[in-house]
């Protein structure tokens, strides 16, 4: 019997409901691993089998911004997409640093979902 896995997504959150909330909407779907830190973060992402990155930039103090940028140096065919859900618009600051997609909080998880289904395909 042939199962075909579920794509991995890494979520990296600071408010723990927030991390709970995206994590249970999206498992139906995806692989989720999730956590409140930055260096398990880094970890995670540069695991095999990653198809996407959901992160809020202010996580901390604002040391997603340093993991977008290290995520993003990577060559492109190693690197998965990154998401940043933030409470602060800062689309353009995002965008320039590499992410593919950036949503204000509050996010839905069918926002979130739908945005996840356009990047990974």
């Amino acid at each position: 019997m042939n199962v075909t896995a579920k794509p991995r997504i890494v979520i990296v959150e600071n408010d723990l409901p927030t991390l709970e909330l995206y994590r249970r909407e999206l498992s139906s779907d995806y692989e989720v691993l999730a956590t409140l830190d930055i260096a398990e973060a880094l970890v995670m992402a540069q695991m095999a089998g990653v198809c996407a990155v959901v992160l809020e930039p202010a996580l901390g103090g604002g040391k997603g911004w340093s993991l977008l940028a290290t995520l993003c140096r990577a060559p492109v065919a190693e690197r998965p997409p990154v998401i940043l859900c933030s409470t602060s618009d800062e689309r353009r600051k995002g965008m320039a640093l590499g992410a593919a997609a950036f949503l204000v909080k509050p996010v839905l998880p069918t926002t979130l979902h739908q945005v996840l289904q356009r990047i990974i395909g």
